[in-house]
């Protein structure tokens, strides 16, 4: 069974599609069954990570920049938590495939525009898909609860701003995953975006997907490496797509908070980037901030100014 990907038509002309995971080393695992997908299909296509890993300190891999380095498999100590190296070493060991990660260093818009553009300019890059593990990433500002965005808008504000990038996309996956979300504000926010042309389509993961079941593997290999925390929402995604439901833990982390496993996790929602850059009432505010905890206080103090929308009183259990 193939991912029904309603992008295909989007990404089909791209000759070196970058696939970046927007915040936290594991989103990128999120983009998984795409890149899978696509090499099925014959499509190359790049993997890249807003890294929460100390990329500066890293003393291995193709460094283009002090916040941009190339994972691969050959550093073979053991790193805390550092999914992108393991996920390198995942696709040696398991798929006998030398694929490098690329990762940038968790920095304010301006470091990482420029690492963005060497990397475009080092890859020739024509198309983007930032993958967004959960949906902060269509985070306005102005809802009840935000998630844990600041992430995700960095890379949305850098990304935005390649207009010379012809094929700009994102894509969400597990939905309900985050506990600190106002979700019918997202269902609000998902309704606008579609008004205006940006919501392009969704699918759904299977058991029976060959991308699938890759996926989940690399997820399991990598979290059950030394010192490597698990990723609570790709541990979501894997127990719905496994037909858990409601109070479910694949993973020790978890145990004692509740969580809703439901089949809302395994769907993907796909957008136009700059679209979903548009509704987005703080990124102008991110322009020209150095580190993550500039981006971090610009983020807050904007916050702090907006009007709050009226609770819509749709919770998650």
């Amino acid at each position: 069974m193939n991912l029904n990907l309603p992008i295909f038509d989007q990404v089909a002309h791209c000759q070196n599609l970058l696939i970046a995971g927007m915040g936290g080393g594991f989103d990128l695992f999120c983009g998984l069954p795409i890149y899978f997908e696509l090499q099925k299909r014959g499509q190359k296509a790049h993997l890249a990570s807003f890294s929460f890993s100390d990329i500066v300190q890293f003393k291995a891999g193709i460094r283009l920049t002090n916040t941009l380095v190339g994972v691969d498999a050959d550093y073979n100590h053991i790193s805390p938590y550092f999914p992108e190296l393991y996920l390198a070493q995942w696709f040696e060991r398991k798929r006998n495939e030398a694929v490098k990660i690329w990762c940038f260093q968790k920095t304010g818009t301006r470091p990482l525009l420029k690492n963005y553009r060497l990397l475009v300019e080092h890859l020739s890059i024509d198309g983007i898909l930032l993958i967004d593990g959960g949906v902060d990433s269509l985070v306005r500002g102005d809802e009840g609860q935000t998630g844990t965005l600041i992430e995700d808008a960095t890379s949305l504000f850098v990304v935005n701003e390649l207009n010379d990038i012809p094929t700009r996309l994102i894509a969400c996956l597990g939905f309900g995953a985050e506990q600190d979300m106002t979700y019918a504000h997202i269902f609000e926010n998902i309704a606008a975006l579609t008004k205006n042309g940006g919501f392009l389509g969704a699918c759904a993961l299977t058991p029976q997907m060959e991308a699938y079941r890759a996926y989940e593997d690399a997820v399991l290999y990598v979290q059950n490496q030394p010192v490597q925390d698990p990723s609570v929402i790709n541990s979501s995604i894997i127990s719905a797509v496994q037909g858990n439901y409601g109070n479910y833990h694949l993973t020790e982390k978890t145990k004692g908070s509740r969580l809703w496993i439901s089949p809302l996790m395994p769907l993907y929602w796909f957008f136009d980037l700059p679209t979903v850059a548009a509704h987005n009432l703080f990124l102008p505010h991110l322009r020209n901030t150095e580190t993550f905890m500039e981006a971090l206080q610009s983020f807050l103090s904007v916050r702090k100014q907006l009007r709050k929308r009226a609770d819509g009183k749709v919770y998650l259990p």
